[in-house]
């Protein structure tokens, strides 16, 4: 009986950790391509570490919608549009993206990447939607 006390409890515990996240990818104007989402939650990983969460979603024209269970927590979105359908980011000579991007909180750039602290949005245990646009 204990056990099943515990094994319930664990179970109620676990599905408050999560809230399904809606990434909401707007000015998408190239719709055969891929668009490639990477969720940060830690600050140091931010831009050049590994993502939490990373996945690829087919681009729609206008607007691309992607979910994703996640944890609660603080995270930061950055997506960019595969035009070249290389699987990676194209940059210029003075590094600046030659793909559509873009950053939760439609962050601004300047003079390098956006800053952490204006990305970022909580996760609580209820659905969220996060909204940008693709610049470039």
């Amino acid at each position: 009986m204990k056990t099943l006390i515990c094994a319930l409890a664990l179970l109620l515990a676990s599905s408050t950790l999560a809230a399904e996240l809606t990434i909401k990818i707007k000015n998408v104007k190239n719709d055969s391509s891929t668009i490639y989402i990477a969720i940060y939650d830690k600050k140091e990983n931010w831009p050049d570490g590994e993502p939490s969460h990373a996945f690829a979603a087919p681009a729609e024209l206008d607007v691309t919608t992607a979910s994703i269970e996640i944890p609660e927590g603080t995270y930061a979105v950055s997506v960019y549009q595969d035009i070249n359908g290389n699987e990676k980011m194209d940059y210029n000579a003075i590094r600046m993206p030659k793909e559509p991007w873009g950053v939760s909180n439609d962050a601004p750039a300047r003079f390098g990447p956006p800053k952490w602290e204006r990305m970022t949005f909580d996760v609580g245990s209820e659905p969220i939607t996060v909204e940008f646009s693709l610049k470039n």
